[in-house]
């Protein structure tokens, strides 16, 4: 969330060649496919590729050998592939964590295919992938100047910037921050003034709010571990202020909540996203009546990013959409019967390689149902983190029945996070979106971009003067001053392993803000409550 996740690639094909797949592979070895029988250097595209498609396709979809550089799959993806081969016998230089990764048995303990049906693979796709990933942005696209806005920087900052999460708390016009240093939330007015700060001892990524108080989603390693320090915590609200509590220890990395009752019995159920790394999954956890939290595993995964609630079908049950990161790279909704049972679809895959980064739920037609705000851009899989072409925001829009059809596509290198709101009052969706990973040196206007709806799902670009004074991990859209019209406010994090100018990182380090406020104008704001 990256970058929650920055190891999507490295999942790759690793996650076609263990669990499920291990029986086929070792069908494979037994009774050797056409990709065996022939000499790998006979023909090495059609060998290569029948490898792939046998080896991989029983867990995720096939990538494509054009969806990334050359340099990159010879030097990086495939050697570390190697590993979830069982060619190479697992270390420690693959994994701090592999003592956990041997005992949930993610790593063979032996070879699942032949070096002669390894060096196929290798020679398709380092034979097939492009010299150079080409990815430009349109810079001069993106106008500099946002109309209704101003960018105002918090005059609150922890320095250096390691903002993780921020929401807007219209009822309080507040700002809430989550830092990944202080491991604590801090509590900003609309002018971005400190109020006041909660410790949480961990690292905060997503909070939903309920009558007891705060829940977040505390991701314990910002970086991929397979370490279970995730938790779900809550600030209660007492007579005394906000009292932390922990509700569930011991999680692959957590980054959503949220709250719903699931089987209608009264009580207030959640869903978690336990992310993780190669070890993770998404469930619903039910509220018994005697309080405690039971556990139903919806999809033993990992990568699971943010979940929504939303009646899909329109039985008056809740069930979820949830988006899918690392090797699975897809939405998928859950259809809920009543009793908290429910039914997987799958809205879209994509490539192993997609980076999936978020997604919220939108009527950009105006047809009463919801489509789907996606937008993938993860981009800290390996040191030279290319840009790619195929980063974005896009719109799927509901066709009905559970099916979505991909309606319009935004280039955005890194695309973190995108939302939809009617920022100028016009009466359609216009869309704010941020870039953890962009271009700095031939595009840095896609670090934030605000895309006016301008009809019939055509929208123009633009950006503010200031947009590199951070760099922007996450974002939230609401109305911060009261005045009736949402502000946006962008969280800066400016420690990644992946390229950026050094008169940045320096700026960033010594004065970028932890928060940029980008305050509506088309009302006069309220004044703030006492």
């Amino acid at each position: 969330m990256t970058s929650s996740k920055t190891v999507t690639v490295v999942t790759l094909l690793a996650a076609g060649l263990i669990s499920g797949a291990l029986l086929l592979m070792r069908r494979h070895e037994t009774n050797p496919s056409p990709a065996d029988q022939k000499s790998p250097r006979s023909n090495p595209g059609v060998t290569g590729r029948i490898a792939a498609q046998s080896y991989c396709q029983t867990c995720h979809a096939v990538p494509d050998p054009e969806t990334l550089d050359r340099k990159t799959w010879r030097d990086e993806l495939l050697p570390k592939m190697r590993f979830f081969t069982g060619l190479t016998p697992p270390n420690t230089n693959f994994s701090k964590d592999l003592d956990v990764l041997l005992a949930g048995n993610v790593l063979p303990k032996a070879p699942l295919m032949t070096e002669k049906t390894w060096d196929a693979i290798v020679d398709y796709y380092v034979s097939a992938a492009p010299e150079k990933l080409v990815s430009t942005q349109e810079q001069e696209k993106i106008a500099v100047g946002l109309k209704h806005f101003t960018a105002v920087p918090a005059r609150f900052r922890r320095s250096p910037p390691h903002t993780t999460m921020v929401k807007i708390i219209p009822a309080l016009r507040v700002l809430m921050m989550g830092d990944a240093q202080s491991q604590g939330i801090d509590f900003l007015d609309p002018n971005g003034t400190l109020m006041s700060s909660v410790e949480l001892g961990n690292i905060p990524v997503g909070m939903t709010e309920t009558a007891d108080g705060f829940y977040f989603a505390a991701i314990g390693h910002f970086f991929p571990r397979e370490e279970p320090r995730g938790q779900l915590l809550l600030a209660a609200k007492t007579p005394e202020g906000l009292r932390r509590e922990p509700i569930l220890s011991d999680l692959p990395r957590t980054t959503d909540v949220q709250f719903a009752d699931f089987n209608e019995d009264g009580r207030e159920d959640f869903t978690l996203c336990l992310y993780g790394n190669f070890i993770g999954r998404f469930s619903w956890f039910e509220t018994t009546a005697t309080g405690r939290h039971e556990e139903h595993v919806l999809l033993d995964k990992p990568g699971s990013i943010r979940c929504v609630i939303h009646d899909f079908n329109k039985d008056g049950h809740k069930d979820l959409a949830v988006l899918v990161a690392q090797a699975e790279e897809s939405m998928f909704i859950f259809v809920n019967d009543g009793r908290g049972r429910f039914t997987k679809h799958r809205a879209f895959q994509r490539q192993p390689s997609w980076g999936h980064s978020g997604f919220e739920l939108a009527d950009f037609d105006g047809d009463g149902q919801v489509d789907l705000l996606v937008t993938n851009g993860d981009n800290g899989d390996f040191s030279t983190a290319p840009t790619k072409p195929y980063h974005g925001i896009r719109i799927y829009r509901n066709k009905g029945d559970l099916q979505f059809e991909e309606s319009w596509f935004f280039h955005l290198n890194g695309a973190y996070k995108a939302v939809a709101r009617d920022f100028d009052r016009d009466g359609d969706l216009d869309i704010a979106a941020i870039s953890f990973f962009p271009d700095y040196e031939k595009s840095p206007r896609e670090s934030f971009v605000y895309l006016e709806n301008q009809g019939g799902l055509h929208f123009t670009a633009s950006t503010f003067r200031e947009c590199i004074s951070g760099r922007w991990l996450t974002m939230d859209a609401g109305d911060l001053d009261g005045d009736g019209d949402d502000d946006i406010v962008l969280g800066s994090l400016v420690k990644m392993p992946s390229p950026v100018p050094d008169f940045l990182k320096k700026a960033w380090d010594e004065s970028g803000p932890s928060v940029m406020i980008l305050k509506n104008n088309l009302r006069k704001p309220q004044p703030s409550a006492p």
